[in-house]
């Protein structure tokens, strides 16, 4: 019996290893509540004179992301202030390796709470499932080409990043869809008739509204490539334990190479391992932890799970010396495939570009309307890393994932959409939950143009006579004129008296104002033509890029 293992020591690892689980859930709950504050401070009805803007900085997670401020840096030669925040877990990472992946990302979380689940990988599948594999170096590649993408001015790379890719499955995919269900739900109680439904309804409302029901309903335009990204990566982890960690996720790339410098070193004891598999059964970041093998380094995420599982107490983590020959610092990637990946990412630019908002002689898509504050079109797409903050904060449901309208480069970066909302032109939210500075801070006054300056332009609203009521059918309509939230309204109308069907009419036919619209889209939102809108805006006359200026004056422009 004095081969048996030392239990203390065993159930230190035991107390460390629910330490860990802890840590994730608590740091899943806060991103969460992030989410969740946003919707609550710019849901349930929004008071225009009474926003001061989020109390709490719900973007803080994106500030600690070093991929994401690694990605601005090098596409914008400048860093973020906010962003510096992000060497915290750099640094961390020379000391601890790929911990952040293992005990505070909550992607990593969510991955690895979906690989307990999966029903399929249990027993000798879930350890062959758990030992290194080639598909991992997949995600040192993605990095090269992002890093490559982000050095020739394009942040494009942040639509595989990690905590992006989560803001944007929660805010644009399972929010939506619980405020669509929850409503159908609270409103078919409500109308059954039945007494007791109905106070449970609206106690149900009371307890929810502002939060599961935010006014936004379930239309995100441009967001099924999102949402399937995003359910994609966590369906994946039913046929391979943390699919996107493991093989596709750039942020646990970038500090598995800082890992490589890590302090802490797994010690393996060949002599008192009995091979029983339980390691590689447990192993979260498949690093081959199992004695005899060859030990991951820059795979490990230190989740302890082997550690701890072992019924020999064959394996303790310690401080590293030298280079052990047990240990793999970095994988072997090629330098031919390096090269091919950085080269890959490079033409990527000039190839998803053409064709795009700002290749075409400067002239804007008319239907990529960007959201206030936005840089000029070229530094906005080097700044934004499509998190979709703005979306989630904004209160009306105006910004909207681009799908076509910004070109490929532009894919889910945000767009105002007036169909499906309008850009209230007291609030500034989107402005402020910015992580990476892509939308300037703006403040009220100065969207507004209240302090003397000219007003935020986003764009310019025309009028199609063709179809709008008054000019095509004589039939009268003075909504657009009514819901322009400007002053003085850059709508104004002409009375006239028309013969309609043998009878006069006093009809009001509207005309715009270029110089006094700013673009916030209410007019096309509140139009009664229902498919396409009588009055819609363009990108055209934006102010933040001259190239794109109408010849702006205080007459109407009876020509449009």
């Amino acid at each position: 019996m004095s081969d048996a293992p030392n239990t203390s020591p065993l159930a230190k690892w035991v107390v460390l290893r629910w330490a860990r689980r802890a840590s994730q859930v608590l740091f899943l709950a806060l991103f969460l509540a992030c989410i969740f504050l946003t919707v609550a401070a710019t849901g349930g009805g929004f008071d225009p004179s009474s926003s001061q803007g989020l109390l709490f900085p719900t973007e803080v997670f994106l500030y600690f992301d070093p991929f994401a401020a690694l990605l601005v840096t090098l596409a914008t030669w400048s860093l973020h202030g906010a962003l510096a925040l992000s060497l915290i877990v750099l640094v961390s990472g020379l000391f601890l390796g790929r911990a952040f992946c293992g005990w505070v990302c909550p992607m990593g979380t969510l991955n690895h709470a979906c690989s307990e689940v999966s029903p399929g990988l249990k027993g000798s599948r879930r350890i062959r499932a758990n030992q290194t594999r080639p598909y991992q170096r997949i995600k040192y590649f993605i990095l090269a080409g992002a890093l490559a993408s982000a050095a020739l001015g394009s942040a494009v790379g942040g639509l595989l990043d990690p905590l992006c890719l989560l803001t944007r499955g929660l805010s644009l995919t399972i929010l939506p869809w619980l405020d669509y269900g929850t409503s159908n739900a609270l409103e078919a109680a409500t109308t059954s008739g039945s007494l007791a439904l109905q106070h449970a309804a609206d106690r149900a409302y009371d307890a929810v509204g502002g939060v599961l029901l935010y006014q936004r309903g379930a239309a995100i335009s441009g967001g099924f490539l999102a949402a399937l990204l995003f359910i994609a990566a966590l369906v994946g982890n039913r046929a391979i334990p943390r699919l996107w960690c493991r093989g596709v996720c750039p942020l646990g790339a970038l500090l598995g190479l800082f890992g490589r410098f890590g302090m802490l070193s797994l010690r393996q004891n060949e002599d008192r391992c009995t091979s029983c598999g339980q390691c590689d059964l447990s192993c979260s970041g498949a690093a081959s932890p199992r004695p005899g093998q060859k030990w991951q380094r820059a795979e490990c995420d230190l989740c302890l799970n082997c550690v701890a599982s072992c019924p020999e107490d064959a394996l303790t983590l310690g401080l590293a010396g030298r280079t052990s020959a047990h240990c793999v610092d970095t994988p072997d990637l090629g330098r031919r495939a390096i090269v091919a990946s950085v080269a890959t990412g490079a033409v990527l630019v000039p190839a998803l570009r053409t064709g795009s908002a700002s290749s075409i002689e400067g002239r804007p898509d008319p239907e990529c309307i960007r959201p206030p504050g936005a840089l000029t079109e070229e530094a906005f797409l080097s700044s934004c890393i499509r998190c979709g903050q703005c979306m989630k904060a904004c209160p009306n449901g105006a910004l909207h994932p681009a799908f076509h309208e910004a070109g490929l480069e532009g894919l889910w970066t945000p767009v105002l959409v007036p169909r499906l909302g309008y850009c209230e032109p007291s609030c500034t939210l989107c402005t402020q939950v910015c992580p990476t500075g892509a939308l300037r801070p703006l403040l009220e006054a100065h969207k507004t143009g209240k302090d003397g300056a000219p007003m935020v332009r986003l764009g310019t609203a025309f009028i199609e006579r063709g179809r709008c009521l008054p000019w095509a059918m004589g039939t009268p309509c003075i909504v657009c004129e009514e819901f322009c939230p400007v002053t003085p309204k850059a709508i104004t109308f002409e009375q006239i008296d028309q013969v309609v069907e043998g009878k006069t009419a006093a009809l009001s036919r509207p005309y715009v104002f270029p110089s006094r619209c700013n673009g916030c889209g209410a007019c096309e939102y509140v139009c009664p033509v229902h498919d396409r809108a009588a009055i819609r805006v363009s990108a055209s006359g934006q102010s933040r890029d001259p190239r794109s200026s109408l010849l702006l004056d205080d007459r109407p422009d009876k020509a449009l």
